[in-house]
């Protein structure tokens, strides 16, 4: 069987060493108003027999080192969209070609979340389904509803704490500077709020990025919507940072798309993380920057 992935392969950057495996391809919802990423990739669920012929390439690459892979990615929008009974004969083939695998992780949208009982998810758990990267993006409904996200606040609040209740970890992705100028301040106490709340792993932060052709720069063009400038953006993440009450949580602000890189644990690295922030609000130049940093892609 020929191996063609259709679309870019696209993975949270934390997850740069670990092994990928293709299940779906495009994205089920498609509709988020910021995101061309899968625009001209159709969605649709591999068949059984292709991702055991990706797992048998795979296997064929690193089967030397199979004791050693514990970890696993799978590839997708979302790709928790399949069926809880779909990602159990995954898993199963998964274990048939790496044995020691003891995390399977992907993006998982809250919609996704929310079509699997609580029976499901716990054994989705029990398979080794450890960790789910959900695109929370923010913490306020009107922004989410704005973003076309598919969800409200409530349903995240809802969809994590039934993750947490049954020790499925989970990390949010947050977008500085969805609200727009103007509203820094307001989304960074409101996502702050949110996330003490449901209690991440992982906070991890993508600046909010214009891209060609989609919704967002329609609106842009036509005056509907006005970026936060670059100095709101930082001050936004400084005062989201500085009102997180989650020691043992990793933040991680350092995509191509996040113009001061940082990482650490919050009770560790905040005072670091927080002086870096302070520094570059300090002696940003906005013409200068503008000139000179490119958000328009990935």
């Amino acid at each position: 069987m020929d191996l063609e992935y259709k679309g870019t392969v696209y993975r949270p950057p934390v997850e740069a060493n670990t092994m990928l495996l293709p299940v779906t391809e495009g994205c089920s919802h498609n509709r988020c108003r910021f995101c061309n990423m899968y625009k001209d990739v159709k969605f649709r669920m591999l068949s059984t027999d292709e991702i055991e012929a990706w797992l048998s390439e795979m296997y064929r690459v690193n089967g030397a080192y199979k004791d050693q892979i514990e970890r696993i990615y799978l590839v997708g929008a979302d790709p928790f969209a399949i069926s809880a009974s779909r990602l159990e004969v995954v898993i199963d083939l998964i274990r048939q070609y790496f044995s020691n695998i003891k995390t399977v992780t992907m993006y998982a949208a809250v919609r996704n979340i929310m079509s699997k009982t609580d029976a499901q998810l716990k054994r989705l758990h029990e398979l080794g389904v450890n960790e789910l990267y959900v695109g929370v993006e923010s913490g306020l409904d009107d922004v989410l509803k704005y973003l076309n996200k598919g969800n409200t606040v409530d349903d995240v609040r809802r969809q994590c704490a039934r993750l947490n209740s049954i020790g499925m970890r989970h990390m949010s992705l947050l977008m500085p500077g969805a609200a727009g100028k103007g509203r820094g301040e307001e989304h960074a106490i409101a996502t702050a709020e949110l996330i003490n709340e449901i209690k991440p792993a992982m906070v991890l932060l993508t600046t909010m990025s214009v891209f060609p052709g989609t919704e967002l720069d329609v609106d842009v063009k036509a005056g509907l919507f006005t970026p936060a400038g670059e100095k709101e953006i930082l001050t936004e993440e400084k005062i989201f940072l500085e009102r997180l009450n989650l020691p043992s949580t990793y933040f991680w602000a350092a995509h191509s798309l996040d113009s001061v890189r940082i990482a650490g644990f919050i009770g560790k690295s905040r005072p670091m993380m927080l002086a870096r922030l302070q520094h570059a609000i300090d002696n940003i130049d906005e013409e200068l920057f503008n000139k000179t940093f490119r958000r328009d892609h990935l």
